[in-house]
C-alpha cells in the first residue's frame, strides 16, 4: 500500500508538470510577396497559459501576447527596443489598421485528411475578409499533435477577450494545432490612415487585386516548462512611445457589431 501511495504521488506530481508545461512549435513559413518574390523564414511560436511568444527573423523580433494583462509587446532585438500596446487595441487602432471594416472570417471541413510530422489531422477550408480584403485560408489542424489542447485553450481565451471588438471575426478557429496553413489575401482596399487621399488613391491602384500568400508548415511541436522571462521583456530594453491611435489615448472609432458565421464542424 505504501508503494501503491508512491507511485500515486509520482504520478499526480508527473500530472500537474504536464498541465503547467508549455507548447513550442517551429515553422517553416514561404511568403509570397505582392512585388513577386518568395521569402522563405522560421517562425517560433511559444504558448503557456495565457501567454504566447512568436519569434522570427532570426530571434531579432519578438511578439508577447499577454491576454491576463491585456497587451501585446513587440520587440526588436537588433535595436533592443520594445513597444507596448493594449490587446485588445482599444480607440480607433484597430479600425485603422483594418481600413475601418470588421473581419468576417468562416470555416468549415473539407472531409479531407492528412499526416503531418506523424501527427493525423483534418483539413478545414476558411474564406471571409480582413480589412476589407478578400481572404482564404485551407489548414489542416490537428487536436492530438503535443500541446493541442493547450493552444486550443489559448486561442479560445483570446476568442473570449475580443468579443465586442473589431477583432471578433478573427478569434474563431478550427481545434486543434495548424500543422499546415495557407493564407491567400487578395488586395483591394488597403487602410489609408495617416496618408493623404492621393497617396491613397496611388497605393491602392499600384495594389489593385495583387495576392499576398503565406504557406506554413510545423516542421517539430514539443510541450515542455518555460521559463517566466520567456514572456518578458528582456532587461536593457527601451521602451518606445506609440502614437496615439496605438496607445489607446486617440479618439475612439465606432465599433462595427460583430458579423455572424459558421461555427466550425
Amino acid at each position: 500500500m505504501k508503494k501503491f501511495g508512491s507511485l500515486l504521488a509520482v504520478a499526480i506530481l508527473a500530472v500537474a508538470a504536464i498541465a503547467d508545461a508549455g507548447v513550442v512549435v517551429d515553422e517553416q513559413q514561404v511568403i509570397d510577396q505582392l512585388d513577386g518574390h518568395k521569402v522563405t523564414r522560421a517562425r517560433t511560436v511559444m504558448i503557456e497559459g495565457d501567454k504566447q511568444k512568436s519569434i522570427i527573423d532570426n530571434g531579432n523580433r519578438s511578439v508577447i501576447t499577454d491576454l491576463g494583462k491585456g497587451s501585446m509587446m513587440m520587440m526588436d532585438a537588433r535595436h533592443k527596443t520594445y513597444a507596448e500596446f493594449p490587446f485588445p487595441p482599444k480607440g480607433g487602432s484597430m479600425a485603422a489598421m483594418q481600413g475601418g471594416v470588421s473581419p468576417t472570417i468562416s470555416f468549415k471541413k473539407t472531409g479531407g485528411h492528412d499526416k503531418i510530422i506523424g501527427y493525423p489531422c483534418d483539413e478545414y477550408s476558411g474564406a471571409g475578409t480582413v480589412g476589407g480584403n478578400p481572404v482564404s485560408m485551407l489548414g489542416c489542424f490537428s487536436d492530438s499533435a503535443p500541446g493541442a489542447t493547450d493552444y486550443s485553450n489559448f486561442q479560445s481565451e483570446m476568442a473570449d477577450k475580443v468579443k465586442g471588438t473589431t477583432m471578433a471575426n478573427m478569434g474563431q478557429i478550427p481545434p486543434g494545432v495548424p500543422l499546415r496553413l495557407t493564407i491567400t489575401t487578395r488586395m483591394s482596399k488597403l487602410p489609408t490612415a495617416g496618408i493623404s487621399p492621393d497617396q491613397a488613391k496611388q497605393l491602392n491602384q499600384m495594389l489593385a487585386n495583387r495576392q499576398f500568400v503565406t504557406n506554413t508548415t510545423v516542421s517539430n511541436i514539443t510541450t515542455k516548462s518555460l521559463p517566466a522571462d520567456t514572456f518578458q521583456v528582456p532587461s536593457g530594453y527601451q521602451k518606445q512611445q506609440l502614437p496615439p491611435m496605438f496607445s489607446g489615448n486617440g479618439g475612439s472609432a465606432p465599433v462595427a457589431p460583430p458579423t455572424q458565421h459558421k461555427v466550425p464542424e
